[in-house]
């Protein structure tokens, strides 16, 4: 008894899936899904380069024509889309296939804040590597403290700068 409600369980699934299918297919939203959706997730080193004051992005997209991809950059998130095309499909019967064929998204998060606008890419022997420099360090400068006096202290309640040990007195640079 219970192999027959499961056979009729597995029935009824496949025609859900089937009525599914050629309602999507039938109102042409199948070819939308498709877009919108990544089809695949190309792999990716993420590294930092002294030399280049850089953080590195390294992917893996062989088989995908440059002309293809689309890269965008923000302070800290680096996104990378296209597709990969497969031409010759229709005329093969496959008996193995494991090449992803389609659209692809990486949103990749960075470990830190870059300037977008200096970017660089380049596509050689199937990989894409992106050069996202790092902004100059801002260089540090000493900040004197003010200290107001009371009114009961010599002074009048005038306020006088403190100077740090790196400052010169009066708390002038």
């Amino acid at each position: 008894m219970e192999r027959k409600r499961s056979g009729n369980q597995d029935s009824l699934q496949r025609m859900r899936q089937e009525a599914d299918r050629l309602l999507l297919e039938l109102t042409g939203a199948d070819r939308v899904l498709r877009q919108a959706s990544p089809v695949f997730r190309p792999h990716a080193d993420v590294y930092f380069s002294k030399a280049a004051n850089a953080m590195i992005v390294r992917m893996d997209l062989a088989g995908i024509d440059p002309t293809h991809i689309q890269l965008e950059a923000k302070e800290r998130v680096l996104r990378v889309r296209g597709e990969r095309h497969d031409p010759e499909r229709a005329d093969k019967v496959y008996q193995q296939m494991e090449i992803d064929y389609g659209y692809f998204e990486r949103v990749i998060t960075l470990p830190a804040v870059i300037e977008p606008a200096k970017a660089e890419a380049r596509y050689e022997n199937g990989f894409l590597e992106i050069m996202l420099p790092l902004p100059a360090p801002t260089g540090s400068r000493t900040i004197p403290v003010n200290v107001k006096e009371s009114p009961g202290q010599a002074g009048g309640g005038a306020d006088k700068g403190v100077a740090g040990p790196a400052s010169s007195k009066g708390g002038e640079q």
